[in-house]
């Protein structure tokens, strides 16, 4: 049995030693990349919510905010460890980042009626929005997602993380014929 998942091995834990040690033959690859935009940041938010770590780790790049200066709120457990070894404590983490119409929900009645920045990527659906007062959210672009070009072996089991993988992988492959495809997350199934 083949598997492909459209992440780097090395994002992905024990999962490609479990794989093999069931002689599950793995395909690792993101089908994205990423690169930094230039952005301005209106100053008047009390809240920064980080969707992803990569969101987190292209406004501590830039230096345009003091993260220590804001109350720090994210996604999910995973974005908050990448976030907790970079010395970052979040006082608001989603109980489920697959499921990103409760965490905005969860997140928005947390809020109350402080003011957010969310940075994120142009691709971004910017779901935690979906239950943020436009008045209360502020949301910037700091990094751009490229979709690759990337040709995938066919395999009997296709595994994305995210739509943007999704659409990576349909723009120069198609699913082995008789193939499962499993997606991480709500956003993956749209």
């Amino acid at each position: 049995m083949t598997i492909f998942i459209s992440k780097n091995e090395n994002d992905l834990g024990a999962i490609p030693e479990f794989l093999n040690s069931k002689d599950i033959q793995g395909s690792f690859d993101s089908l994205i990349d990423f690169e930094s935009l230039d952005f301005d940041i209106e100053p008047s938010f009390d809240v920064i919510f980080f969707p992803s770590i990569r969101a987190a780790q292209y406004l501590i790049e830039s230096s345009k905010v003091n993260l220590s200066d804001h109350v720090l709120a994210c996604s999910g457990s995973q974005t908050n460890q990448r976030l907790n070894e970079l010395g970052y404590q979040c006082e608001f983490v989603g109980q489920n980042a697959g499921d990103p119409m409760q965490v905005s929900k969860d997140f928005s009645e947390w809020l109350g009626s402080r003011k957010v920045l969310v940075p994120h990527s142009n691709l971004s659906a910017i779901s935690i929005s979906t239950h943020i007062p436009k008045d209360q959210l502020s949301a910037v672009e700091v990094y751009r997602t490229i979709l690759s070009e990337t040709v995938v072996t066919p395999c009997d089991i296709y595994v994305f993380s995210s739509p943007s993988n999704i659409q990576s992988f349909f723009s120069c492959n198609e699913l082995k014929k008789g193939s499962k495809v499993i997606v991480w997350g709500q956003s993956s199934l749209n």
